[in-house]
Parts: C-alpha cells; structure tokens; sequence
C-alpha cells in the first residue's frame, strides 16, 4: 500500500517523538525519585520536547495544506482564488518551521552542555563547555532572526499577494504595487545545517578527553566513553539530513522533491538528539535509590581540582548515572532570487511545478 510521502513524515513524527516522550518521562523519574535532584538539564530537554511536539503538529499541517491544491493551479490567475487559502497555509507553516526547528535543536544542545557543566571538574574542560554554549546560543540568535526576517516586510513571507507578485510583471492594473523584497532561504538553510552537524561534533567530542583521564579501570572508562557515545546516533542524523539538504538546495524542482525527505530527517535528527542524551540517566533504573548521597556526591556541585600543580589526571566527580559496585562516592570517576511553488508533499510523483517568472526583481521563496 502507497503512502504518500506527507502522511510518512507525519506517522514517523508521531512515532519518534511519542518515544521521545516516554524517555524523557523516565530521565524525570530517574532524576527524582532515584536521584532526587533535577536541575536545569531536565528543563531544558523538557523544553526542546515540546518544541518537538510543535514540529510535529506543523508538519501534519504542512501536509495537509500541500494537499489542497497543485503548483500547476498558480500558473493560471483565474485559477489561484482556489488555491490561495491553501496556499497561505502553506507559506505560513514553513515560515514557522524554519524558526522553532533550529529552536529545539538549540534546546537539545543546551541541555547536553548544561550537565557537562554539571560534571566538568578541570577548568579546561568547563572553560569548553561554556565557549560551547556561547557558540550554541549566538548561531541560533543568528539563524533565528535571519529567519524572522527573510523579507523587509516579515508578513510577506506568508503573504500570498506578495507570492504571486514575483510572478506578474508590470502591466496595466499593476503600476503601484508595493516592491516585495524577501531573500531566498537557500544559503542560510544549507549554512545553518552545516554548521549544527560542526557543533554536534564538537558536543560529542567534548567530553572524550576528560573520560580518558579518569583514574578507572579502562574497562570502566571505555563503558563510560560508550554511555557518552550513544549521542552518534544523532550525528549520523545529521550527516543524512545534511545530504538531503545538499540535493534540496541543487535546484528549483529538487527543493520541492525532496521536501518531504527534509521534514522526515528533521524528525529523526531531533529525536534522536532528544532520546541519546537522556538514554544515560536510565541506567539509574537498575541501581538502588542514591537519595542519600550528598550533592558534590552526586556530581553536582564540581569540587575544585585538588591536584592543581600535578600532572596527574584530574579526578571526575562520581556521579549516580555511572556509580556502581567498583566507583563509589569519592570514585575517580547575500541571497540569490530562488523561487519555488510549494509541493503536495502527499504527490505520488514527489515531483514540484517550476513557474518562470518573467519578473524577479524582487524575489519571494516558499520553502
């Protein structure tokens, strides 16, 4: 049975992120009842879930929209009353998109770094930690604001007068339209994909060195490397969706078929951001309540590196994610014009109308 590739992205979002939910679900009661503490981190990702949620909910109505109407309708003028509400739709569903979508990315980052945070011990690796967040925190600011105002005026992004205007050269009737100046989201798509799979790299990374150094058995520190690991999944997510977006932005047509391929690994790389980062506080499933631990016991509060002046490995605090039989609580442990008609992200044929547009001073991108 054929299902249109819409309605793929909307099941596989209901499926990852309702998984998501349970996992986060069990990091809140893992936290609290085994650890008795939940801290910023937990906020955090509760955050970054509900954004997600709102994802999902935009896409089902991304594909909804796309359904109500064919790009070859906006080529005739008698024609495009009846598309037009769709089309609206359409225009205003992306526009939101691209806003939370690089939103809840940032939150899931903020709530890894944040519990590095928590457990960096050597100045080094806090001072990291922080120029991390930074880097985290401006590039979205960057990313989100070019967004909001990917036209002079922000309401012509979703406005469909100003969409079909791109199209209507001058002529009789038309002599004091408003100029609609809106930059393609092309460039800054491909930039801001590039640049979130850098810092997925460097949050994986970021913590190898300090797990090294851990005064451990090496089996121990190479289970705790794996445990840190898990966040690959998102990684390879990433590189994926970074291809598709590589085909996305190679043309006019591909950028409408490969739409829905753009919307379906957003979910996964999301999701998988989500459920990796907090796969590690389960283990606490299978431990004893560690209620009674003190906070610096906890991991908590980072003690001050008491070998400052050695070159011994500093000491990590123990933390109850990762304590066991054998590590106790003292363990050492400018825009080209781009212009593109929305496609029914439910076609069989996964394919997008083109229109030439015989005036294109003043560009105006749907996706």
């Amino acid at each position: 049975m054929f299902i249109p590739p819409g309605q793929v992205v909307v099941i596989v979002g209901i499926t990852l992120t309702s998984l998501s939910t349970m996992v986060v679900a069990l990091r809140y009661y893992c936290r609290y009842f085994r650890m008795g503490v939940v801290g910023a981190t937990d906020h955090l990702m509760l955050v970054a879930l509900l954004l997600t949620w709102g994802n999902t909910a935009i896409n089902y109505y991304q594909d909804i929209y796309s359904r109500r109407f064919r790009p070859s309708q906006l080529r005739f003028p008698e024609k495009r009353p009846k598309a037009e509400a769709a089309l609206f739709g359409t225009l205003l569903t992306w526009y939101i998109y691209r806003i939370t979508y690089v939103i809840g990315l940032c939150f899931v980052k903020l709530s890894i770094l944040f519990f590095y945070r928590a457990i960096a011990s050597h100045v080094t690796f806090r001072r990291a930690v922080y120029a991390t967040i930074t880097f985290v925190c401006l590039y979205t600011l960057a990313v989100t604001l070019a967004g909001i105002f990917q036209c002079e005026n922000p309401s012509d992004a979703w406005s469909t007068e100003a969409f079909f205007s791109q199209f209507d050269g001058p002529g009789p009737g038309r002599p004091g339209r408003r100029p609609r100046r809106c930059n393609s989201p092309t460039k800054l798509w491909v930039f801001s994909a590039a640049v979130n799979l850098f810092s997925d790299v460097i949050i994986l990374l970021l913590p190898i060195p300090t797990l090294l150094g851990l005064r451990v058995p090496i089996n121990k520190r190479l289970a705790l490397i794996g445990i840190f690991s898990v966040g690959i999944m998102a990684i390879v997510a990433s590189c994926v969706r970074m291809w598709v977006m590589a085909l996305w932005s190679e043309s006019v047509s591909n950028s409408g078929r490969f739409g829905a391929d753009l919307l379906l690994w957003g979910q996964v790389e999301t999701n998988s951001g989500i459920i990796s980062a907090s796969v590690p506080f389960l283990r606490l499933l299978f431990k004893g309540k560690d209620r009674g631990l003190s906070e610096k016991e906890r991991g908590l509060t980072p003690p001050r590196p008491r070998n400052a002046t050695s070159n011994m490995p500093l000491e990590l605090p123990s933390l109850a994610i990762f304590s066991g039989p054998d590590v106790g609580p003292n363990g050492s442990p400018i825009w080209k014009p781009f212009i593109t008609v929305p496609a029914s992200l439910s076609s069989s044929s996964r394919d997008s109308a083109t229109l030439t547009t015989t005036h294109q001073q003043h560009p105006h991108a749907t996706v």
